[in-house]
């Protein structure tokens, strides 16, 4: 009787244990199960969204072509302004960030702004500039030139590296990849009015500009009462240097003398 008592103590203990683990099992499953569903349920979700959240728009580019005989002139959205020869492309996206593709050649007016640079990209070369009057062109051997008139450019790689740094006066030409680099002094207004047939001199001293205008046309123009002020002028190649200085002295109310070298 005592073995047999042992022997069903026994088996009612190892069958309170097995059912015990039964339960445990039952309850970790009903656990992974639950975990599983709410993955499952937020995976779901998450798909959901990303199948039928609105698309966003496409960024479209404004291309602007010049296929006609002589220059064309544009004006950016931040107000830089810019001419371009004939079989030349300007391309830049609708939502403007002052970054413009070239092809071709074209003369740049850009409005300065020191917080946000204004970028040319042409081919394997970029430029970038600050408030700067430059020409940018790619020659038919691939070479790329550039004319700094007034203020300041950095001619630099796609990665954005510093391959030159531009002097007003200065004309500087490289490879489509930025390599080769050489400079050399050259009257960039005068290259600019061949170019264009008419150019805009912003904010220039009356010396200067009557400086400018004497080597473009050979003679010796000096301003009478010169108050240091600064002044816009725009001037074409047909119009001769008499009827400049007319037109000079009407906007800016000064007189000026010719001297014929």
């Amino acid at each position: 009787m005592d073995r047999a008592n042992f022997l069903y103590c026994a088996a009612m203990l190892n069958g309170g244990r097995h059912r015990e683990k039964i339960r445990h099992r039952r309850l970790r499953n009903a656990v992974w199960m639950s975990v599983a569903a709410v993955a499952a349920f937020l995976v779901a979700g998450i798909l959901w969204h990303v199948l039928h959240r609105p698309s966003a728009p496409s960024q479209q580019a404004v291309v602007v072509e010049n296929s006609s005989a002589s220059w064309t002139r544009i004006t950016l959205p931040d107000g830089s302004h810019v001419h371009i020869n004939d079989g030349s492309v300007i391309t830049y996206p609708q939502q403007f960030e002052r970054f413009v593709t070239l092809e071709g050649e074209a003369c740049f007016y850009v409005v300065s702004d020191p917080e946000v640079p204004f970028f040319v990209q042409i081919n394997g070369v970029r430029i970038q500039v600050t408030g700067t009057i430059f020409n940018i062109r790619q020659e038919p051997d691939g070479r790329i030139e550039t004319m700094l008139a007034s203020g300041k450019v950095s001619l630099t790689d796609a990665e954005g590296h510093l391959l030159y740094q531009l002097r007003p006066g200065e004309k500087v030409s490289c490879d489509s990849d930025g390599t080769d680099i050489r400079s050399s002094e050259v009257d960039v207004w005068s290259a600019l009015l061949d170019i264009y047939g008419s150019v805009t001199v912003p904010n220039v001293s009356l010396a200067e500009l009557c400086s400018i205008l004497g080597r473009i046309y050979g003679v010796k123009l000096k301003a009478v009462a010169d108050d240091g002020s600064l002044l816009t002028f725009s001037f074409s190649q047909s119009m001769p240097i008499e009827e400049i200085v007319s037109r000079l002295e009407t906007v800016s109310s000064r007189k000026f003398e010719i001297i014929q070298e």
